[in-house]
């Protein structure tokens, strides 16, 4: 049987905690967990980004879920990775002025102007930035423009080398092995020779894709086939690793000008940084002369 002064203990302790648990519920209770750190100018970041259209087609990521999400929609500027993977760069970072006008890629342009607006920003969580980039002035005509033909012809079937085969795939070829899957219009190896591969192109009369310069159909004419492009003026253009946009056309060919890097377009980007290790760090010094942003990569 407790005491008087053993009930005077537990009515105390349990008027502290009423009276603790009230103040917590009033005014939050201080935790002990430590608050996310800030982004700072110079910080050496590792940044995944996807940026997208106003329409909300993706024309860029560096998150591979992103690109293969099955309900995504992408851009027809949209060109797959062959590894994908954060771009590093260094926050608030200026670039050198070129010798020359120069054309930027499009994923190193995109980081580079991220760079510079995640100053203050908290790592690790996602935010929404809106980039854009001025037009490159006095770019020469012959590198601002390139023309294409709106019929582009392709071989039903072709050989290459072995040699060729391997340095393209990293691996031996194997007969009925289906290539390129990520492309709108895939190959079939038909047969192997001890230094040659024979391809099949695969497609169909009347088969629609989607191509780097818009909707195209594919008709047979029985030796080859011949892809009709359906380009229009206005649309981006993704070459190489540079992006354009369609600015003339007759019916037999179309231009693209490469004056403004997103072809004068708004991207709207989710982004999430998160502090580069030590070993990405000297990878960055590295690399600081030809690909790291913020130094005018090629």
């Amino acid at each position: 049987m407790a005491t008087r002064d053993e009930n005077h203990f537990l009515f105390v302790r349990r008027s502290l905690i009423t009276g603790t648990l009230a103040l917590c519920l009033l005014y939050g209770c201080a935790t002990t967990s430590t608050p996310m750190k800030s982004i700072a100018s110079g910080d050496s970041v590792l940044l995944d980004y996807t940026c997208r259209l106003e329409n909300g087609a993706i024309v860029a990521t560096t998150r591979k879920a992103a690109a293969y999400d099955k309900d995504a929609q992408l851009s027809s500027a949209f060109v797959p990775l062959a590894a994908y993977g954060p771009a590093a760069v260094t926050v608030g970072s200026q670039r050198q002025p070129p010798a020359k006008p120069t054309i930027h890629p499009l994923t190193g342009e995109i980081a580079y102007r991220l760079s510079q607006q995640i100053e203050e920003l908290t790592y690790g969580k996602t935010h929404h930035l809106t980039v854009t980039t001025e037009m490159i002035s006095d770019l020469p005509k012959r590198e601002r423009y390139l023309q294409f033909a709106r019929t582009m012809r392709r071989p039903k079937q072709r050989s290459i080398p072995k040699a060729q085969f391997v340095a393209n795939t990293g691996k031996e070829p194997e007969v009925g092995e289906l290539l390129f899957p990520d492309r709108p219009i895939q190959w079939k190896v038909t047969d192997v020779q001890a230094d040659s591969v024979a391809l099949q192109y695969l497609a169909e009369d009347g088969q629609k894709v989607i191509l780097p310069y818009g909707e195209a159909v594919i008709r047979d004419r029985s030796d080859h086939y011949d892809l009709e492009i359906d380009a229009r003026v206005g649309n981006l253009v993704r070459i190489g690793p540079y992006i354009g946009r369609i600015s003339e056309l007759d019916d037999r060919i179309f231009m693209v000008d490469f004056e403004h890097p997103f072809g004068g377009r708004e991207l709207a980007c989710e982004v999430m940084a998160r502090q580069a290790d030590e070993r990405t760090e000297q990878t960055m010094e590295l690399t600081s002369g030809s690909n790291k942003v913020g130094v005018n990569p090629q």
